[in-house]
């Protein structure tokens, strides 16, 4: 970054993190067209799913994910609350429920009370874990009560089989206990689709500790989506440091940060021949093994529709299986061989009236004509004639700005109009996006970014601003978390939220309301904790305030 540049960015104190989640409102789910959503398979794998979160933050260091820096704060919904939201979930007619966490069995006795209450209402759920439950802290009475209660997909995280690379990364898995909980959930619940994740190519790794990791995942029998995914050094992230202090070129960390996981890729340490060595024995010994494919595909088919299925099996041969029957093509076994013949049937898991039936549980509020207007915007996605060959094109709900409108709504009420708008969702090229902007007239636009889009969002909001749009756009998400100063360059961007996104989009909508809904001063934002903005030389204020009704950028700051 250009150090004069450098000089310019103000980073406010940092947001203290909500510790009492308690205190947050339930997810207002009519804020967007879940029917429409469900016609696509979200994040979990799987269509017609609600995802549902019941921690923040992490009590764990682990140097690959540490973006947030929130590892010592740890915090978690209360089993009740938890329930009370599931349980309205149910009523509503959802029967899947993916919860997000990475870790939502940290705690094992809440994680064993929530699944009793489940049995004791008696509701008929399955639950996905998409997100990997901490394979270690599982114990077998866990592991029965989550079965009993529906769960259908658990994924686990393993990353790395040799304990030396499990203490580098500060994972510290209890390797012998992980191994034990994943055998017995393959042997006793044959029917439970298991997920695993590792991790190829960490600094200082050698190509027998990787063998060690492709081993470890070789002598489990079966799990039904093993994943060996290359290792990225997201910005800011312990790993990133570790890898240059290793000496990795930072082209290649760089590189690994816009590649999907999937993407067979130099890693950050080995040669490429031996990485696609690895990749190719996991491929062809585990992932096409006949006997394992006979012994899953069973239980997948009962478990999935063949849109899922295919889904699934496209994500590990991007090039080569398009559907179900790719892959048995590709494996030489016949649908016969199968006990199964047919998957699930979609119609059987389809919720009728859903929108309606969730507008029954949350009643539209009625907003003031001069109501602050935020436009809030996920742009987690290509556009359809556009997608990047390493995207894996699934489609999830925004739960992160459905999470902010709804905890604004109730702060303001009829003061606050927000609007979730998804880009190959809502909008599916950057004209009907700056439709969507005219039409709605926002205050303030707010843009949700993960990393992997940056580029795309970069270009996005250069055509909103060559379409004449010139209100404020702030943006949040693991992107300005992890790399605030660099998306700060884009002299388009007026702000960008650290962290605490309830907390911190309060206090900035509190000061635009009092201030006639512009943005408050550049005075006023050093007073909000968890932001950081470009500081902006005084005399251009007094140029915008001598500039009504122009085309002039709103230089407020």
């Amino acid at each position: 970054m250009d150090s004069n540049l450098k000089k310019q960015v103000i980073k406010t104190t940092e947001r203290q993190q909500i510790n009492n989640l308690d205190s947050l409102p339930i997810y207002d789910r009519s804020l967007v067209n879940y029917e429409k959503y469900h016609q696509f398979i979200g994040h979990a794998g799987v269509k017609y799913s609600v995802a549902v979160q019941a921690t923040r933050g992490c009590p764990y260091r682990c140097f690959y994910c540490d973006v947030y820096k929130t590892t010592l704060h740890h915090y978690r919904r209360s089993v009740n609350n938890i329930f009370d939201e599931i349980k309205l979930l149910a009523d509503i007619g959802i029967k899947r429920i993916e919860f997000i966490d990475d870790i939502f069995n940290v705690k094992a006795k809440d994680f064993k009370e929530f699944f009793r209450l489940v049995l004791k209402h008696k509701l008929k759920l399955n639950f996905f874990f998409p997100s990997a439950l901490k394979g270690d802290l599982l114990d077998q009475e866990g592991i029965d009560l989550m079965v009993e209660a529906g769960a259908i997909g658990v994924n686990i995280s393993l990353e790395s089989g040799s304990d030396r690379m499990q203490k580098v990364m500060r994972k510290n898995l209890n390797l012998d206990k992980f191994y034990e909980n994943a055998r017995y959930i393959t042997e006793k619940y044959p029917h439970v689709v298991l997920g695993l994740n590792a991790m190829h190519g960490f600094p200082t790794e050698t190509e027998e500790e990787a063998m060690m990791t492709l081993d470890f995942i070789k002598s489990l029998k079966w799990i039904h989506f093993p994943y060996l995914l290359t290792v990225r050094a997201f910005p800011n992230t312990d790993l990133e440091k570790f890898a240059r202090e290793q000496g990795v070129p930072d082209e290649i960390i760089k590189k690994s940060q816009d590649l999907s996981y999937e993407d067979v890729t130099p890693s950050l340490n080995f040669r490429q021949d031996f990485t696609k060595g690895v990749k190719t024995i996991f491929l062809k010994d585990y992932v096409l093994n006949k006997e394992r494919l006979l012994s899953v595909l069973p239980h997948q088919m009962k478990h999935f529709c063949e849109d899922e299925l295919n889904q699934k099996y496209n994500s590990y041969f991007p090039s080569k299986v398009k559907t179900l029957d790719d892959l048995l093509k590709l494996a030489r076994i016949n649908k016969e061989e199968l006990k199964v013949q047919k998957c699930l049937d979609e119609e059987k898991i389809k919720i009728p009236n859903l929108n309606t039936e969730i507008r029954k549980k949350f009643p539209k509020q009625i907003k003031n004509k001069s109501a602050l207007k935020v436009l809030f915007m996920n742009l987690s996605g290509y556009y359809s004639n556009e997608t990047d060959s390493q995207e894996r094109v699934l489609m999830e709900p925004p739960l992160g700005l459905i999470a902010l409108q709804t905890y604004l709504d109730r702060e303001f009420k009829e003061k606050f109009n927000g609007k979730i708008a998804k880009s190959r969702m809502d909008f599916d090229n950057h004209s009907e996006m700056v439709k969507i902007i005219k039409d709605f007239n926002p205050d303030i636009i707010g843009i949700s970014v993960m990393t992997f889009y940056k580029d795309f969002v970069h270009r996005a909001i250069e055509f909103i601003r060559d379409a004449g749009i010139k209100i404020p756009i702030f943006l949040g998400g693991p992107y300005t978390t992890g790399d605030y100063q660099n998306a700060l360059q884009d002299e388009n961007i007026d702000l960008c939220l650290l962290g605490e996104g309830e907390k911190t989009l309060t206090d900035l909508v509190k000061r635009m309301i009092n201030n006639n809904n512009k943005l408050p001063s550049q005075k006023e934002l050093k007073e909000i904790p968890g932001i950081a903005f470009l500081q902006k030389p005084v005399y251009q204020n007094i140029e915008v305030n001598h500039k009504k009704n122009t085309n002039t950028k709103n230089l407020n700051l």
